[in-house]
């Protein structure tokens, strides 16, 4: 008996072929290099490198650490060293005029100073905006609380303080000590802020 020899199918293919996986290639590597250039003209300085952004602490890997020194101007164009208020609980909120859960936390604060500045709490208001725009915020609403200028040199002072990722708003409760006692990324509600005061005071 005669048997036909079997006829062999053709393979399938299991992936991509060699021209797709480098067309694939190529669109990961220009997402990836339009995702640094957004980052840097969102916070005006260049991402840093992989190994770098490894090592560099965390917010939370500074609670416990002495604050940073940082000297910026106030709204009076006075020069104001963080260590004025050494002996305060103080909030050091980093924030800006454009950031909209940066102005919902601005009249919880006014409140909380009001409530707690004569127990030696102090808000201390680091804009990373234009001097104008902060003017204009402050004056508007009047801010019973210390406003300082960070601008272009406010992003370096808040990545001292922990901020790795460029965060607004930002903010950082320091002891009577200057030691670092809560750090909060993003918006922080009054009755968190109240929450982590009170044993403080």
């Amino acid at each position: 008996m005669h048997t036909a020899a079997p006829t062999s199918r053709p393979r399938r293919s299991t992936g991509l072929s060699q021209p797709a996986f480098l067309i694939l290639l190529v669109v990961v590597a220009l997402l990836a290099g339009m995702g640094g250039f957004g980052f840097y003209h969102l916070t005006g300085t260049a991402p840093e490198s992989a190994p770098l952004r490894a090592e560099a602490p965390r917010s939370g890997d500074v609670k416990g650490t002495m604050r940073p020194d940082f000297t910026l101007p106030d709204l009076a164009g006075e020069l104001r060293h963080i260590g004025d208020w050494d002996g305060d609980v103080v909030l050091v909120n980093f924030w800006a005029t454009w950031c909209p859960p940066c102005l919902r936390e601005m009249p919880a604060f006014v409140e909380v100073q009001d409530a707690y500045g004569d127990r030696g709490v102090t808000i201390v208001a680091v804009a990373i905006d234009d001097e104008q725009a902060v003017r204009d915020f402050a004056d508007t609403h009047d801010l019973n609380f210390p406003v300082l200028l960070g601008q272009s040199g406010g992003m370096a002072v808040t990545r001292d303080y922990g901020n790795r990722q460029g965060a607004l708003p930002y903010s950082v409760l320091l002891g009577r000590d200057g030691r670092i006692r809560f750090v909060q990324a993003g918006e922080l509600h009054k009755d968190t802020l109240e929450r982590e005061l009170r044993p403080l005071l």
